[in-house]
């Protein structure tokens, strides 16, 4: 089958949103799929072979490669005019320019495609956008997907709730998607449950973010950490696009085990922090960082970043809490290592998983003294720290085979479904 995958955050971009068209890319393959992946590019349109093959069209709001005052200054404007437009009340986005373009290069793509099938993953919007209008165009079935919800649980609502005429829009684009689509997925139970009950859509499944357990082969030797210490690992970012996702009371439980507790003991703890941060975010450690309890390590490739989670005594993740949907793509890479977790959520899915893996514990990411007493129980009591049994039966669902094996039931569900209907039509 040939499955057309629209999907703007795809590399060189670098970020969670990223990972899940990857493995599309590099495992429905594998189901006997030609996989094609429409997507950005910050220089030219070009057109890269394979299975997966690219196709990229340029984005001239340069969103992420702004070098240069040229590039910089244009992307300003660009970034100035938009903002311009919205506070008029009239809908636009900087990802605009990008779709247009797509869109009129769309004769192109369906003839260099062929697609039997398009899933548009959203954010950002566009992507849904451009998948409604090729298939409505071409009769094509599609399935719009969902890494975070749009108008449940959005992640934009600073945007929504500045511009009205946003929401509007995004509210418009979700019903034109759903109505358009032959199935919806998305990463989570609740954002499937929503379209299921707001929109009753016959076919709507979960496809969960997930791991491939071969990434875990060929690791840099060189990543060991001192085995006298209690070693804690974070990955990534702190905050991405919610910016109120702070570790604050983390750190703030941190210290007071430092300064409450046997110091021979709290002062063997290293929290390892692996990715990018910002200025503001490392200045609130600088103490901690300074008594060398926070070493930072800087961003890493992915293999790497596998190794130091691979070499912790305990993975970090946080979350914030009452959002039922929440969770993150390292969850999976956690699970994998077999390591325990300390889970820094509340009512979420990523609590869910904890708890039905049975792979760490969870803690409301608010409670300092909660999470200070368990982290000190984690850390000081050596039977409790070896309490947890992981089902790896349970953890296997989350492996990317797993989901992929899923993606292509729906896929065939939804093509043979619209082949019954162009026959009855005929």
């Amino acid at each position: 089958m040939n499955i057309l995958i629209i999907a703007y955050y795809y590399p060189p971009v670098n970020s969670g949103g990223t990972m899940r068209p990857v493995q599309m890319g590099k495992h429905l393959p594998l189901l006997g799929h030609n996989i094609s992946i429409l997507t950005h590019s910050y220089k030219k349109d070009s057109v890269e072979p394979g299975n997966p093959q690219i196709l990229r069209f340029r984005d001239i709001s340069y969103n992420r490669d702004r070098v240069g005052i040229c590039k910089k200054m244009q992307w300003a404007l660009l970034r100035g005019f938009t903002e311009i437009l919205n506070k008029c009340g009239k809908y636009h986005s900087i990802y605009s320019w990008w779709k247009n373009r797509v869109i009129r290069n769309c004769e192109k793509i369906i003839e260099h495609t062929k697609p039997d099938a398009i899933l548009a993953t959203y954010p950002p919007v566009e992507t849904l956008e451009i998948g409604v209008y090729l298939s409505k165009k071409y009769n094509i079935p599609l399935i719009s997907d969902f890494r975070d919800g749009l108008i449940f649980e959005p992640i934009e609502t600073k945007r929504m709730s500045q511009y009205k005429c946003i929401r509007e829009k995004y509210l418009q684009i979700e019903k034109e998607a759903i109505s358009s689509s032959s199935a919806v997925t998305s990463i989570a139970s609740p954002i499937t449950g929503y379209y299921k009950e707001t929109y009753r859509v016959p076919f709507a499944e979960v496809i969960s973010n997930a791991f491939d357990p071969n990434d875990l082969k060929d690791l840099p030797g060189d990543v060991a950490f001192d085995s006298s210490h209690f070693n804690i690992v974070f990955t990534g970012r702190f905050s991405l696009s919610e910016e109120s996702n702070i570790v604050d009371y983390f750190f703030h439980a941190l210290r007071s085990i430092l300064e409450t507790k046997d110091p021979t003991q709290a002062f063997n703890i290293r929290v390892h922090l692996v990715g990018e941060y910002r200025a503001d975010e490392l200045a609130k450690l600088s103490d901690l960082i300074e008594k060398n309890i926070v070493v930072l390590h800087g961003f890493v490739e992915r293999k790497r970043a596998l190794a130091f989670q691979k070499a912790a005594d305990l993975l970090l993740i946080i979350t914030l809490p009452d959002r039922s949907s929440s969770t993150s793509a390292k969850l999976f890479e956690y699970l994998f290592t077999g390591k325990p977790i300390l889970s820094l959520t509340h009512k979420t899915v990523l609590e869910d998983i904890i708890n039905e893996t049975h792979t760490g514990w969870n803690v409301h990411p608010h409670q300092t003294e909660a999470i200070a007493d368990l982290l000190w129980k984690i850390v000081s009591d050596p039977v409790f720290y070896s309490s947890l049994k992981p089902d790896w039966e349970k953890i296997e669902e989350y492996s990317i085979t797993t989901q992929m094996k899923r993606l292509d039931r729906l896929l065939f569900t939804i093509t043979s479904h619209s082949d019954k209907i162009k026959e009855a039509k005929e």
